[in-house]
């Protein structure tokens, strides 16, 4: 899968969790759509899938405007998490992700700039074992400007000791992309598992 890349060119892998390591997407989405129903929230899995990486919070508001709707965005967010806490541990990390990680892993230094909460990283990370390989993890607790803004990349590289121009970022989405390119850095689209060059 990894053997058209030289991912040793790098001064540092960045990923992006939800979507590209982790198979936590549906997830996420099957909870927006029972909290989307419940709030009268039009729901558009393909249109919420990229605004993966924007935390929950900033999506509600974000949808709320679009459609002119006024909504309470701490109860929205609040039963959304509740939802997806409930199937949080069947997130799986994306086989060919998990060899690439392994592979790499001690040879080119790896971080992670997640949208998601730390706390919900960490259980993730932890229940997936990815723990052990990456240590260096931002969440979208640590940044103000998330996705597609860089902050969440650049802060990654800094903690890793990076320049940012040799850094390779990981993503499923086009706001994923647009940060890491934002950032100056160069961007695979990793869908499943599968890499593109973007």
């Amino acid at each position: 899968m990894s053997e058209q890349f030289r991912f040793d060119q790098y001064d540092a892998l960045i990923f992006d969790m939800d979507g590209t390591l982790v198979d936590s997407m549906p997830l996420h989405l099957d909870a927006w759509e029972v909290t989307s129903s419940e709030f009268g929230l039009p729901f558009d899995r393909a249109q919420l899938n990229e605004y993966g990486g924007i935390p929950t919070r900033k999506t509600v508001s974000m949808l709320a405007a679009q459609h002119g709707l006024d909504i309470d965005v701490d109860a929205f967010t609040h039963r959304k998490t509740a939802l997806y806490l409930e199937n949080i541990d069947k997130a799986l990390v994306f086989p060919p992700m998990w060899e690439l990680v392994k592979r790499w892993h001690g040879k080119v230094p790896m971080g992670i700039g997640t949208g998601s909460s730390r706390e919900h990283a960490r259980r993730i990370l932890k229940n997936t074992g990815l723990d052990a390989y990456i240590s260096v993890l931002v969440s979208a607790d640590d940044i103000h400007n998330h996705k597609p803004h860089p902050d969440t990349f650049l802060k990654v590289a800094e903690l890793l000791g990076a320049n940012p121009a040799n850094c390779l970022v990981f993503e499923d989405t086009q706001i994923g992309i647009q940060a890491g390119k934002a950032g100056g850095m160069a961007t695979l689209l990793a869908t499943e598992g599968a890499l593109q060059r973007v």
